[in-house]
């Protein structure tokens, strides 16, 4: 009984995992939105510091 109830846990997380949608990282039409859209990255300096930091520019990408 067990044994069933660990697998079909495991199952259900793994249908999660692999079904889960990808968070959009940056707003639709924003500066770094399209830099990325067209293969770089944007060059703003609050956004080349927030990519320094691991963030996303919150003033460029509300």
């Amino acid at each position: 009984m067990k044994l069933a109830y660990i697998l079909s846990l495991f199952v259900m997380s793994c249908a999660l995992a692999i079904g889960a949608p990808v968070e959009k990282k940056y707003k639709e039409g924003g500066c770094c939105d399209k830099a990325q859209k067209a293969g770089g990255k944007c060059e703003h300096p609050c956004c080349v510091k927030a990519e320094k930091d691991g963030k996303v520019c919150e003033k460029c990408n509300k």
